[in-house]
């Protein structure tokens, strides 16, 4: 059997899905609040440095651009290794803005979406696969819908 894999299978094998219950998404909230929280500091810091490299450009002020987009490029970086930790994780953040967490969930049988936002003290809403946030119920309901769709 071998057993070197290259780069690209580690982290295929690596990002195989997990399905979180409810309790291991709020278990998992301590990290991923924490990054999340990075994430959307970071993100509107990136903002504010692309507007102030627009305004810049506009006034022709083009000795202050380069360390702005040194600062725009650094602040993108944090982002990204934010993201990778989040991926890590096993969950997708949605939102960067809100900082909208989806963690995939399989429920009786059905794979959904367990969603959290970062001003939300747990998990409490769900979504379906194809559907955003902005659909979301909350978790007491997944059961019972699932319940009536099958009946």
């Amino acid at each position: 059997m071998n057993t070197n894999y290259t780069t690209q299978e580690a982290t295929a094998r690596q990002r195989i899905r997990h399905f979180f219950t409810p309790d291991e998404a709020n278990s998992s909230l301590v990290l991923v609040r924490r990054i999340v929280a990075d994430v959307v500091k970071h993100y509107d810091r990136l903002l504010e440095v692309h507007e102030t490299v627009e305004a810049l450009e506009a006034a022709g002020r083009f000795g202050q651009i380069e360390d702005a987009r040194d600062e725009l490029v650094l602040t993108a970086d944090r982002i990204r290794i934010c993201l990778e930790e989040i991926e890590d994780v096993g969950v997708e953040l949605c939102d960067w803005e809100l900082g909208i967490v989806d963690f995939p969930a399989m429920i009786d049988g059905r794979e959904v979406r367990l969603c959290w936002r970062s001003d939300e003290s747990h998990v409490t809403h769900w979504h379906e696969l194809d559907s955003c946030h902005l659909g979301r119920y909350e978790i007491d309901t997944l059961r019972s819908a699932h319940a009536t769709t099958s009946a």
